[in-house]
């Protein structure tokens, strides 16, 4: 660690390490729209890493936070909810960050992805849809599927899109028990 209370926090570290999982799979960019996914993608393998591993701090009210198990900083990030910490759920948001500053804004513009994950996962209503979850096993193993077949370096969110539902559809019918009304 850098000498900070980081490593106690599970989902940190999970975040760090499959960054090298990215790396070595689709070798996203680590800049604007590819970086922010890369960076989501950490974050959401973090998070269901702390989220089924039974340690710290897993109640309701943290339960999509990122970093809650550090103390004095606290968490970071939310999946469920970006804007609460200033970062966007949809790209039309108005915290969608468009500068140069953290590399086209990868640690803010991953909550575009984080908050699809979330709904993916947990399901809820958003931008006037209802979105049913299909819980963690099945997310993960898509997100893990879409980062080591379907994207290249320089995907943006389109590509993301696109790639979701081609793995999802793949998956039907296979031992991740993914449906077609799961891929909808």
């Amino acid at each position: 660690g850098d000498g900070s209370d980081w490593p106690l926090a599970d989902d940190v570290v999970a975040h760090e390490l499959t960054h090298g999982v990215t790396q070595y799979e689709s070798n996203l960019f680590y800049f604007y729209q590819s970086g922010a996914i890369n960076e989501s993608f950490s974050d959401l393998w973090g998070e269901y890493y702390d989220q089924s591993n039974g340690l710290g701090n897993d109640t309701a009210g943290v339960k999509w936070l990122l970093g809650e198990d550090t103390t004095g900083l606290g968490a970071v990030r939310s999946l469920s909810t970006p804007t609460l910490y200033n970062d966007p759920d949809r790209m039309s948001s108005t915290y969608y960050y468009e500068g140069q500053e953290d590399n086209g804004g990868v640690h803010t513009n991953s909550g575009v992805n984080n908050k699809a994950a979330y709904l993916m996962t947990d399901g809820g209503v958003f931008n006037g849809y209802t979105v049913t979850g299909i819980g963690i096993n099945k997310v993960a193993a898509l997100y893990y599927k879409v980062n080591n077949e379907y994207l290249f370096a320089g995907a943006d969110y389109l590509d993301l899109y696109y790639a979701l539902n081609s793995a999802c559809d793949a998956m039907v019918g296979g031992p991740e028990g993914i449906t077609p009304d799961n891929c909808d």
